[in-house]
């Protein structure tokens, strides 16, 4: 089996027409039946290459599959490169893969993939997902569930996240009312939504206001007018979120509960617990101050007294096992957050919707290396 890769050896660098060219390659499809040709998925990855891997082969396996992958990788290893080309070389492909190396970032990394991908509908699945058979033909169906508004969003559904028992601080903030009771994907003026075991795994779509970061899509017309915030960097806490509510102020957002994966979070590529306890303070109030701002003054006490709620549980589980000095770090990592916050509130200003990358190859004389495999 015969497969020619283009490859180029630079990094990045910028182009006469602003255009900031990213090293990678594309192999073509050899066998397009069962593939969603208006379909790109979209895999954004940073130091998990194993992980990928396992994704591609799980992707390979279903009846129906998206006529285009692209993995972008923030990772500065080459690793993933190598390995995800001998299996593209080894397997008769039913879409096209597509590898780009690229600065780390996930909402970055995501903005990179909207550039390189060709087709009209985008999916994003996180690395550590697993979709399951039907997941993308229902994706695609859910765009076209809405006569009275077009959607723009639509978010999965990780059936093994559905249904089961919230931890104990969850229950205590629902109990004292610093989060309603609203329903997952719901976003509350207070600042937030809940968690997606509080809901039995249903059939068909409901409009919500928010999709869940490990699988959701978006349709191209979106991101003519607006790109994932590059003011969430590196582990991007509430990016999904943040972005979900700008669809939703244009289009349909829906949940589709026929469109079903697993979510097996990997330990790797994720943030200390203090950088994480910092960004829960600082994300979340970038978020509710931009997509809330009328909130009411009963709704602003909710959403500090919630932060401050957290803060003591923190300290409260660190002084009965202090051994557990991550949820110490954790409270630091929000005092730290709420300080700054107080300060200087986070602000970004959204620059206008443009493409600014694409590979080197694209339109360039490059290197070609075959790979052969029976």
């Amino acid at each position: 089996m015969q497969h020619k890769f283009k490859k180029v050896t630079a990094m990045e660098n910028t182009t006469p027409n602003d255009l900031t060219k990213l090293a990678g390659w594309r192999l073509p499809s050899q066998d397009s039946r069962g593939a969603l040709n208006d379909c790109s998925l979209i895999i954004a990855t940073y130091r998990r290459p194993a992980e990928v891997i396992q994704l591609l082969g799980k992707i390979d396996a279903l009846a129906d599959v998206p006529g285009e992958i692209v993995i972008v990788d923030g990772s500065p290893e080459e690793t993933l490169g190598r390995e995800a080309r001998s299996w593209g070389a080894a397997r008769r492909l039913r879409f096209d893969l597509v590898y780009v190396r690229s600065p780390k970032g996930l909402t970055l990394q995501r903005n990179v993939g909207i550039d390189i991908s060709t087709r009209d509908f985008l999916f994003y699945l996180d690395d550590d997902a697993a979709p399951l058979e039907g997941y993308f033909p229902n994706m695609r169906r859910a765009f076209e569930s809405r006569q009275d508004r077009p959607v723009g969003g639509v978010g999965g559904s990780a059936i093994n996240e559905m249904d089961r028992p919230i931890n104990r601080r969850w229950r205590l903030r629902l109990a004292l009312g610093l989060v309603p009771p609203v329903e997952p994907m719901i976003y509350h003026d207070c600042g937030t939504s809940t968690p997606t075991g509080r809901i039995k795994p249903f059939t068909g779509v409901r409009p919500v206001d928010c999709m869940p970061g490990a699988g959701f899509a978006l349709r191209r017309e979106v991101t003519k007018t607006m790109r994932f915030s590059e003011f969430f960097y590196g582990y991007a806490y509430g990016e999904d979120i943040e972005m979900a509510l700008r669809v939703k102020s244009k289009w349909e957002v829906v949940w589709s509960g026929d469109a079903r994966y697993e979510h097996h979070q990997a330990p790797g590529g994720r943030p200390t617990s203090f950088s994480k306890g910092r960004m829960e303070v600082r994300n979340r109030y970038f978020i509710w101050r931009r997509h809330r701002p009328g909130a009411s003054l009963f709704n602003r006490l909710r959403f500090y007294s919630d932060l401050a709620f957290l803060f003591l549980m923190d300290l409260a589980w660190f002084a009965v096992r202090p051994w557990k000095l991550h949820a110490l770090a954790h409270a630091l990592g929000l005092a730290a957050g709420g300080v700054e916050t107080l300060i200087r509130p986070p602000r970004f200003k959204e620059p206008p919707a443009r493409r600014r990358y694409e590979m080197e190859s694209a339109g360039q004389p490059a290197m070609a290396v075959a790979n052969s495999n029976q």
